[in-house]
């Protein structure tokens, strides 16, 4: 059940990093930024449920997860 808490996290954070993205490239920087602060949440709560919050860092890396 961690696992797929994990992996949840990942791909929703992944999802968010995009957004930010389009965001950013369209000139929504107030908006960009509260994505960020959401994406950072999707982060914490992946590396909370890793005890091997390393392996996790690496894999956040490589754009695990995806929309």
């Amino acid at each position: 059940m961690m696992d797929e808490r994990r992996d949840v996290a990942l791909a929703i954070k992944s999802c968010l990093d995009s957004l930010m993205s389009d965001a950013t490239r369209c000139d929504l920087d107030d908006l960009a930024r509260f994505i960020s602060l959401a994406s950072l949440a999707a982060e914490e709560a992946a590396v909370a449920h890793d005890p091997q919050a390393v392996r996790l860092k690496a894999m956040m890396a490589t754009g695990a997860g995806h929309c």
